[in-house]
């Protein structure tokens, strides 16, 4: 291991790379030969004759795998052994095993070709509302419930318990094996296609906000209900921070086809923002804002875009200090901070110096990251 270490301290950038490529085919192509194995080692009952009550008490014990991941992997492994079209897209990192937990509890013999086409390049919150567009799950009331102050520790499945469960059995129609898995908080869960449900555990203080919010709004939302709350909140705090509304836009265009406005820019009150200085006008911003579709413009070298809509920055194609215009949004672009700082290193500029402003209507954001701006 420590020459593995050493190997890895004394590559250069470009050999790290593609030994890193290398290795996640590697694994790729090794968890879906692991889970056909799996399958088949389940199928035929091996771990009885090694002494286990069930294949999950195997994967525990024989295996060393924690019960999350035995679970994780049992539940593939059905899988794919009854859906053996899915080894390919595991194999090439289409289908992560993330996605195979999703999709189990409702892949069946006339949905699996479809579900296994529509998951490709989903994320696991898009894969989630798909799959609760099949099975949505009935609503729930509002609820506050005060956590203890310490829980208990998830106690694993005595092995002749698990012995009577599905995991112990021969692998027949494909259900989601009953094994007790530790507690996995989830924010959001998509439960049908046109509701989510959201929790999460916050300080005691919250709650005051809330009655006090409930308060307020009693005469709008006389039914008090935390959906009203939130979203009366969350309206009013987007309508004052959020840069697509302070750039006057409304929802919706942004992505549209944008036509820079024929009035001439109106001159400015200081010598910071003359035309052709580093001030990047409103009316750039917005048509950079539309263009851009309000997400980071920023694309890796094999196509794809980045997308973000967090900590947005506005970057000159051609660095300002290069000769780059500010009044041609033409010259400027949307990009996130990372990818911002990553242009300011390509175009020979120090990330650590002044670039351009933060995606603010404002302009005046400071920022660590810098930018060719």
């Amino acid at each position: 291991m420590n020459e593995a270490l050493e190997k890895c301290s004394k590559a250069t950038d470009d050999d790290l790379r593609k030994e890193l490529a290398f290795l996640v085919e590697r694994e790729r192509r090794s968890l879906a030969a692991l889970l056909t194995t799996m399958g088949e080692y389940s199928y035929r009952r091996l771990f009885r004759d090694e002494g286990y009550y069930s294949m999950f008490e195997y994967s525990l014990r024989a295996l060393k795998f924690d019960e999350n991941s035995a679970y994780r992997h049992i539940t593939a492994a059905r899988v794919v052994r009854q859906y053996p079209e899915a080894l390919p897209l595991i194999a090439s990192g289409d289908l992560p095993l993330t996605s195979i937990l999703v999709l189990a509890p409702v892949l069946t013999e006339e949905n699996r070709t479809l579900m296994f086409k529509d998951s490709k390049g989903k994320s696991r919150r898009d894969l989630e509302t798909m799959v609760a567009g099949l099975s949505p799950l009935p609503p729930r009331m509002d609820y506050v419930q005060r956590l203890p102050a310490s829980t208990a520790s998830w106690v694993p499945l005595d092995a002749k318990e698990a012995s009577a469960g599905a995991l112990g059995e021969c692998l027949g129609p494909l259900e989601v094996p009953a094994v007790p898995k530790p507690r996995e908080w989830q924010a959001v869960m998509p439960v049908s296609l046109d509701r989510v449900r959201i929790g999460f555990d916050a300080a005691v203080g919250l709650m005051t906000l809330v009655e006090r919010a409930r308060q307020v709004l009693k005469r709008k939302h006389p039914e008090g209900r935390l959906e009203d709350v939130l979203t009366e909140a969350l309206e009013v705090f987007l309508d004052r921070k959020d840069p697509q509304k302070r750039l006057g836009l409304k929802p919706g265009e942004a992505g549209r086809e944008f036509a820079p406005s024929s009035r001439p820019m109106p001159q400015p009150r200081f010598l910071s923002a003359w035309r052709g200085g580093r001030y990047i006008a409103a009316r750039v911003k917005r048509a950079v804002w539309q263009r851009d579709d309000g997400r980071c413009v920023w694309r890796f070298e094999d196509g794809t875009l980045c997308g973000s809509r967090e900590a947005l920055e506005f970057d000159h194609f051609r660095p300002f200090a290069k000769g780059g215009r500010s009044d041609d949004a033409r010259n400027v672009r949307l990009l996130c901070r990372l990818h911002n700082g990553l242009a300011a290193r390509a175009a020979g500029l120090s990330p650590e110096g002044r670039g351009d402003a933060a995606a603010w209507p404002g302009g005046r954001t400071p920022r660590a990251g810098g930018g060719p701006g």
